[in-house]
């Protein structure tokens, strides 16, 4: 990537870190380009993930379907999957997740993991 890259005015997380690995849970970066919602499991030793999320892309306009969906999410996104070595991770989209409404968006995807105490 080239150029000044990509601006996230708000980036959060819900993490847990273990010797053994880290569980993203509900996690989020929003700018005025895009919005991103994150969750899943990094394996350290073995340098595997296995992420998913939504990418909402013209997040300033796209964000007004905030109300119906999680943060970083908007009215249209696309669902990803991030599985693999974390060197060349295999990236799956779902191009028909574009018209499934934010509201919608769970039925496809499983639960973000629990952090437990």
């Amino acid at each position: 990537m080239n150029g000044p890259g990509i601006f996230f005015s708000e980036v959060e997380a819900r993490f847990r870190l273990s010797p053994s690995r880290v569980v993203v849970s509900r996690s989020s970066a929003v700018g005025p380009s895009m919005g991103i919602s994150l969750d899943g499991y990094y394996d350290l030793a073995a340098r595997q993930m296995d992420m998913q999320g939504v990418l909402s892309p013209i997040y300033i306009v796209n964000g007004i379907g905030r109300i119906f969906s999680r943060k970083g999410e908007g009215l249209i996104g696309f669902n990803f999957n991030l599985r693999g070595a974390v060197d060349a991770p295999r990236v799956a989209v779902n191009p028909l997740s574009v018209f499934t409404p934010g509201m919608f968006r769970d039925i496809f995807r499983r639960p973000p993991p629990e952090l437990s105490q």
